[in-house]
């Protein structure tokens, strides 16, 4: 998506996403320091748990807002090339680990490791997607 330094969507997607990187970084360091110290129980310790998770969902907002505001098809095909990379990375990632899970014993994976899990097989399958329109 380099290509097209002077793109407004893109832009605007990249900083936005960055921005809720931090904040998902800032209220998890938030919600761990007030189940630490304040002790929350009840409604108030459902909503500073879920706290973390709404950048998240504001990220992931933000993509689907992204391809349909850009204009270019081609930067859009290749986005959604990656999501696809991304979503099959994760999904053989977990399938792997729950059959290592289940035959072989080993520790669970903790669920909130998908979505950077996630992300990180999106970024992998970016140089591939690009390979092939070369």
């Amino acid at each position: 998506m380099e290509c097209s330094p002077g793109n407004k969507a893109i832009r605007r997607f990249k900083t936005r996403c960055f921005i809720s990187a931090a904040l998902v970084v800032l209220f998890a360091l938030v919600a761990c320091a007030s189940f630490r110290l304040l002790h929350l129980h009840g409604v108030v310790a459902y909503l500073v748990a879920i706290l973390p998770a709404l950048p998240i969902l504001w990220a992931i907002w933000e993509t689907g807002r992204y391809i349909k505001d850009e204009k270019d098809e081609f930067l859009r095909n290749v986005l959604v090339q990656c999501l696809l990379g991304g979503i099959g990375g994760c999904l053989g990632l977990t399938t792997v680990w729950g059959y290592l899970q289940d035959f072989d014993g080993i520790h669970p994976l903790d669920p909130i490791w998908v979505y950077p899990f996630f992300w990180l097989f999106v970024v992998l399958s970016y140089p591939v997607v690009k390979a092939r329109y070369r």
